[in-house]
C-alpha cells in the first residue's frame, strides 16, 4: 500500500514538474515560490493590519505572527528531521530543481504550511470573501512541486499542518478578550436584521 501510495505521488509529481514545464511557467513558478518576493508586500500590509484594521486587524497581525512562528517551527524543526524524507529533486533521476536547493528533508512543505496557516487565519477572521487567499495559497504549493524540490504529498502535509495551526490560534483568539463575543464574522452576518422588503 505504501509503495503504491508513493508510485501515485511520483507519477503525479512528474506530470506537474514535466507535463506542465514551458517558459512562462517557469517564470511564473519560480517567481512564487521564492519567499523573498512576498516578504515587503506582507509586511506592508501586516503594518496596515495594525495601523487601520481595528481590533479585528491588530487580532489578525498577531495571530499571523503567531501561525507562522509555529508552522515553521513545527515543520522545519519538528516534522522534517522526524520523517526525513529525500527531495525528489535528489530522489528521483527525472526530477531537476529549478532553483538551488539544500539538502533539507522535504516533508511537509514549509512554504505550504506558512501560507496555508496565514490563508486560514485570514477567512476565519476576517470572513469567507477572502477565500481567495486560498488560491494563492495554492498556487504557491503546486509551485514547489513544479520547480522540483516537493512531492505532492508534502504540499498537501503542509497544507494540512498550516490549516489546523492557524485555526487552532484563531480558536485561542476567540476563546481570549482579544476579541468582542460575537466577533465571528459569519455569525454577525446571521445575526444582521433583514432589510425590510
Amino acid at each position: 500500500m505504501i509503495e503504491q501510495l508513493q508510485g501515485w505521488d511520483e507519477a503525479l509529481m512528474l506530470w506537474i514538474h514535466q507535463g506542465w514545464r514551458s517558459p512562462w511557467g517557469d517564470t511564473l513558478f519560480v517567481w512564487l515560490t521564492t519567499a523573498r518576493h512576498f516578504l515587503v508586500p506582507l509586511g506592508l500590509l501586516w503594518l496596515l493590519l495594525l495601523w487601520r484594521g481595528g481590533r479585528r486587524g491588530r487580532v489578525l497581525a498577531l495571530v499571523l505572527v503567531l501561525t507562522l512562528l509555529a508552522t515553521d517551527q513545527v515543520s522545519s524543526h519538528l516534522l522534517k528531521p522526524w520523517v526525513d524524507r529525500v527531495r525528489p529533486c535528489f530522489a528521483m533521476e527525472a526530477v531537476q530543481a529549478l532553483k538551488p536547493q539544500a539538502h533539507s528533508p522535504s516533508f511537509p512543505s514549509g512554504h505550504a504550511a506558512n501560507i496555508f496557516g496565514a490563508a486560514t487565519a485570514a477567512v476565519a477572521l476576517l470572513g469567507w470573501r477572502w477565500a481567495w487567499l486560498y488560491g494563492i495559497a495554492s498556487a504557491v504549493g503546486i509551485s514547489r512541486i513544479y520547480v522540483g524540490v516537493h512531492y505532492p504529498s508534502d504540499v498537501l502535509g503542509g497544507a494540512l499542518l498550516g490549516v489546523v495551526i492557524g485555526w487552532m490560534w484563531v480558536r485561542i483568539a476567540r476563546w481570549t478578550p482579544l476579541l468582542p463575543r460575537g466577533s465571528d464574522p459569519r455569525r454577525a452576518r446571521r445575526l444582521e436584521p433583514a432589510e425590510p422588503g
